[in-house]
């Protein structure tokens, strides 16, 4: 993903951010949006645009500035596209202004609704989303942020007449729709175009990428000899051959029932179409890799319930060599399977059905405030980061708004909006990696401390300032209150949801040795929208007291938004 550069124009700085076209997701071919020649009915009602700016509230009028890359609607006529598709996978970012109301239009007229839907609680036929069924989850962001949606469509299904069939879809990132069986008024046997339409506001597209799944299979295994090992299943190194030979197929059950093995694969990869192949792993085993011509692709780790892992590789037309390697649990069932795909072929298995059997159910364990707020204190693993943090505490409210912070460094780390918390990894039989997941529209905010002493508003930021967590203290409405010592000063930390936003509260008592400041954001750009309103990347709004010092700095590449912290200070966040 591509940024601003770090010194925005002054124009920038004195309205609604401009966000600039980025490059289209990978394995998705683009909908090129230079002009409006990609569509065969452009009204009056559509452009092509170089950037726009849209003010969350709807208080400041739309700004656009010439160039290509987005596509921008007000309402009218929908727009059709020349492209034309049955089955296919979808990508798009979109932005919408305030009380905005549209839809994607699919291959069979199956209509996928967008629109600013972000205040609502609960999902309804007016969330974005809605395609006849309600989404899980409302996952909208607010207007002004670019938002993804990302589908997986059948125009047709051979075993359902007049039927189409949503396999995915995902809005920012959750997943809050599949495999959902729309009907049709007759089966769709030619492809068809894709339209776009607005009846109500603004809506903006950019980056519009998209999949047409065929059903052939260019990349097949030949020539496959295997060699099974006995070694225990921890080993390092293995090096007891018990007895080898060749398959027809990629099969764990080569290994006749063995309670522990290594199993080596070797043999031909035959490519009749070149391009970028993923490929994924399902397995339950201590590791399976693989190698193609010498290079690794794809290696994943400990697998308790066929846990996937994925690969990109790069392929010529022709013959490869490939190498797999895979172990089992002597106290799990083995299973071993490989599915491959690229842009425009569905993803097909290069295992025997047999070699990867139904799994043991796994259940999905969550944590959902009902009448109260709930705490659940867990490790935290952030993407970015090789360990988890030890010492969080996620907080979950019934109107929905939830965050975690680290206890050891008084750091928000992250906050979201809807379902609270899968907590499966940590209940679920050992529990071994005892991690929390946002079940929401989660947004990172930042893993260093959110309260420091600095010598002066330059000064930079610690990553872990000097700072003690004293313990919290439990409201009337049940959430916490963190108390953190920080020199001779005590400051109280109440996070609080507030409508259609999460309030955070700061009350100091004592006297910091200098000046204390509140980490508000961190990010690769952050601009103000107004006087007291900042946006932080696509990911989020901070709204302070317009009276407040609030302090924009570069940090490294990117920037930080920073408030001196006294008395009672008081910052929202919303998206």
């Amino acid at each position: 993903m591509h940024y601003f550069i770090q010194k925005v124009s002054l124009l920038l700085l004195a309205c609604p951010i401009m966000v600039f076209g980025q490059a289209v997701k990978g394995n998705y071919s683009p909908l090129p949006l230079k002009d409006l020649s990609s569509f065969q009915n452009a009204g009056s009602n559509w452009t092509v645009q170089g950037d726009v700016s849209i003010h969350p509230s709807g208080t400041a009028k739309l700004k656009t500035t010439s160039g290509d890359g987005v596509l921008i609607g007000n309402p009218g006529n929908a727009i059709t596209t020349t492209l034309k598709a049955n089955d296919l996978r979808l990508f798009m970012e979109f932005m919408v202004s305030a009380g905005a109301e549209g839809a994607v239009i699919l291959p069979g007229g199956q209509r996928v609704r967008i629109s600013d839907s972000s205040k609502q609680k609960e999902s309804s036929a007016q969330t974005s989303g809605f395609t006849g069924q309600f989404p899980t989850q409302n996952a909208a962001k607010a207007p002004g942020l670019w938002q993804t949606l990302e589908l997986a469509y059948d125009a047709a299904v051979p075993q359902l007449a007049n039927s189409a069939r949503l396999n995915s879809l995902a809005l920012n990132g959750v997943t809050v729709l599949e495999t959902v069986y729309l009907p049709n008024s007759k089966t769709v046997t030619e492809a068809q175009p894709l339209s776009f339409e607005v009846t109500k506001g603004t809506i903006a597209f950019r980056n519009l990428g998209y999949q047409l799944l065929a059903s052939r299979k260019p990349l097949t295994l030949n020539n496959l000899n295997y060699k099974v090992y006995s070694d225990k299943w921890d080993s390092k190194e293995y090096s007891k051959l018990d007895h080898e030979g060749k398959s027809p197929a990629l099969t764990q059950e080569v290994t006749n029932g063995m309670r522990e093995f290594h199993l080596v694969y070797e043999g031909d990869m035959d490519v009749t179409e070149a391009g970028t192949y993923i490929f994924t792993s399902i397995y339950s085993g201590p590791v399976m890799t693989l190698d193609i011509d010498g290079k690794n692709v794809m290696t994943g780790g400990e697998s308790t319930s066929q846990e996937s892992h994925s690969g990109t590789a790069e392929l010529s037309q022709g013959n490869h060599k490939f190498k797999i390697y895979y172990s089992r649990f002597p106290w799990r069932q083995p299973a071993l399977a490989l599915r491959v795909e690229k842009a425009g072929v569905r993803p097909y298995d290069l295992h025997a059905l047999s070699s990867l059997p139904e799994p043991e159910p796994k259940p999905y364990i969550s944590v959902t405030p009902d009448m109260r707020p709930e705490m659940v204190r867990s490790f935290i693993k952030l993407d970015e980061e090789k360990y988890k943090r030890t010492h969080c505490i996620s907080v979950g409210s019934p109107e929905g708004w939830n965050y975690t912070v680290d206890l050891n460094r008084g750091a928000l780390i992250q906050a979201w909006r809807g379902q609270f918390a899968n907590v499966t990894e940590m209940w679920y039989e050992r529990g071994e990696p005892q991690l929390l997941f946002p079940a929401g529209l989660n947004v990172r905010v930042s893993g260093k401390s959110s309260l420091a002493v600095l010598e002066n508003a330059s000064a930079a930021w610690p990553d872990s300032s000097d700072i003690n967590f004293l313990g919290y203290k439990i409201d009337h409405q049940g959430l916490p209150g963190f108390r953190y010592g920080i020199g001779s000063a005590t400051v109280n930390d109440q996070l609080t949801p507030a409508g259609n936003s999460l309030s955070r509260t700061f009350r100091v008592d004592g006297t910091p040795k200098g000046t204390l400041y509140s980490l508000l954001a961190s990010g690769n750009r952050i601009v103000e929208v107004e006087k007291g309103l900042y946006q932080v990347d696509d990911r989020y709004y901070v709204q302070v007291d317009k009276k407040a010092k609030v302090i924009v700095r570069p940090a490294g590449e990117g920037k930080e938004l920073i408030l001196p912290v006294s008395g009672t200070t008081t910052y929202s966040m919303f998206w």
